[in-house]
C-alpha cells in the first residue's frame, strides 16, 4: 500500500500513484478509524464515498502531471506548447496561403503595386505591396494564393497579368507552386523545436539550418557545403553552399542566408535574390525550391474474411502520410512503405489483409519492387490517387 496518495516532484521528475492505490489507501485509512469490520464494498454508501474522494484525489493528480508537462516542449500540448516554444523564439506555424515563385519581367524602375498574377485556372496571385523591377529588367519574388487552402499551380502555368501596369511586360513561374498547409500539429512543432535548437551551435552549417526553419513559411530545408576549390559532384561551386528551402519567401531566406553565411562564402541556386545591406550595399543570394517528384505505389493484396472495402482508403492514407513526411533529398524506403502500409497509426499490424506484392516509381506505369531513389535537390510527394490498391479474388 502506499504511504501517500498526493503526487510527488524529485529529481526524477513528477510521480502520481493510480486511482486503485489511491482507493485501497482510503479505504485502509477508513479501516484503521472504524474497524476493519467496516463494509466498504463498492455497493455501500462508505464505499461510494470512498470511490468519489479518491477519483477526486486522482483528477488533481492528474492535472498536476500535465501543468508540471506544460513547462517541456517534449510533453506540453496544445496552448501550453505554443508557450513552450516561446523561449526559442518560434511559434506554431497557422494555416497557410499556397505560394509561388514568379519571374517578372518588365522596364527598369517599373513599380508594381499591389499587383495581381494569374493562372491557367484563374485562381489569383498577389505579389508583394510594391515590386520595383531592378535594371536587369527582370525579378523574382514570391506571390501569395488569395485563397487559403491547396492551390496548385504547375510550372509555367502563372502566366497572366491580372493587373495591367504601364512597364510589365511578362510573369511567369519557373517552377510548381508550393500548395499552403494546415495548422502546424504538436508532432510538427516539437521536431522545429528541436532543429532550432542548433541556432547558437558552434557550426555556422548547422545554424544556417536551424535559421532556415525557423523562418516563416518554411517546411524543410536541405542542401549541401563546399569547403573545398572544385566543384562537387552536383555541380556546387568552391567555397559555396547551395541550400534547397521548401516554403517561405524568397526576400526573408535570403535575408536569412545571407546573414548567417560566413564571409566569403559563396551561394549557388536556381533563385536568385538582390539583398540589400544595412549599409545598402547590394548582395546576389541564390538558393533552390526542391524539384518535386511525384511517387506512385501499387500494392496487391490479399483480403481476409473481415476485409471491407473502407480498408483501401485507410492503406493509402498510411503510405501517403508516411511518404509526404520525408525530407528533401530522402529516398522511399521501400520496406517502410510496406510497413505503413499494414501498421495503424497505433502500430498495430492490420489483420485484414496480407501483401501479395509492392511497387514503386515516378509514374503510375513505370514501378518497380525497389526503394525510389530522391536526389539531394528533389522532395517526393504522393497523394491519394497516386496508390493504387489491387484486390485478389
Amino acid at each position: 500500500m502506499i504511504d501517500d496518495p498526493v503526487f510527488s516532484v524529485t529529481e526524477t521528475g513528477i510521480s502520481a500513484p493510480s486511482y486503485e492505490e489511491i482507493y485501497e489507501y482510503l479505504k485502509g485509512r477508513m479501516r484503521n478509524i472504524f474497524g476493519d469490520d467496516i463494509n466498504l464494498d463498492a455497493d455501500t454508501q462508505d464505499g461510494q464515498m470512498v470511490g468519489i474522494v479518491a477519483a477526486a484525489i486522482s483528477d488533481v493528480n492528474a492535472q498536476a502531471i500535465a501543468v508540471y508537462n506544460a513547462y517541456n516542449p517534449t510533453t506540453a500540448k496544445g496552448v501550453a506548447l505554443d508557450s513552450a516554444v516561446k523561449v526559442n523564439g518560434i511559434t506554431r506555424q497557422a494555416a497557410s496561403h499556397s505560394q509561388v515563385d514568379l519571374r517578372i519581367v518588365g522596364q527598369a524602375g517599373t513599380h508594381i503595386v499591389d499587383g495581381v498574377a494569374l493562372d491557367e485556372a484563374e485562381n489569383k496571385w498577389n505579389l508583394p505591396t510594391d515590386v520595383v523591377v531592378p535594371p536587369a529588367g527582370e525579378i523574382t519574388v514570391t506571390a501569395i494564393a488569395a485563397e487559403e487552402g491547396d492551390i496548385r499551380a504547375p510550372a509555367g502555368t502563372v502566366n497572366r497579368i491580372g493587373t495591367p501596369t504601364l512597364g510589365w511586360q511578362t510573369v511567369e513561374n519557373i517552377i510548381a507552386a508550393e500548395p499552403g498547409a494546415p495548422v502546424q500539429t504538436d508532432l510538427e512543432l516539437r521536431v522545429q523545436q528541436s532543429k532550432s535548437t542548433a541556432l547558437p551551435s558552434v557550426s555556422l552549417w548547422e545554424g544556417i539550418i536551424g535559421s532556415l526553419l525557423t523562418t516563416v513559411g518554411v517546411r524543410r530545408v536541405s542542401g549541401i557545403k563546399n569547403d573545398g576549390d572544385t566543384p562537387t559532384a552536383e555541380g556546387v561551386p568552391g567555397h559555396s553552399i547551395a541550400m534547397i528551402v521548401d516554403g517561405g519567401e524568397v526576400a526573408d531566406i535570403a535575408k536569412t542566408i545571407f546573414l548567417k553565411k560566413g564571409e566569403g562564402v559563396g551561394t549557388y541556386g536556381s533563385t536568385s535574390y538582390n539583398y540589400l545591406d544595412t549599409y545598402g550595399f547590394p548582395n546576389t543570394i541564390k538558393f533552390s525550391r526542391p524539384t518535386v517528384v511525384p511517387a506512385y505505389c501499387r500494392l496487391t493484396i490479399s483480403p481476409a474474411a473481415d476485409y471491407l472495402s473502407s480498408a483501401e482508403d485507410e492503406i493509402k492514407a498510411r503510405i501517403v502520410a508516411y511518404i509526404n513526411s520525408l525530407d528533401i533529398g530522402e529516398s522511399v524506403n521501400i520496406a517502410r512503405v510496406l510497413a505503413s502500409a499494414v501498421k495503424t497509426d497505433a502500430g498495430i499490424v492490420d489483420e485484414r489483409f496480407s501483401v501479395e506484392a509492392i511497387t514503386l516509381g515516378r509514374s503510375a506505369t513505370a514501378q518497380t519492387a525497389a526503394s525510389l531513389a530522391i536526389a539531394w535537390n528533389e522532395a517526393v510527394s504522393c497523394a491519394p490517387e497516386n496508390v493504387t490498391v489491387e484486390v485478389q479474388t
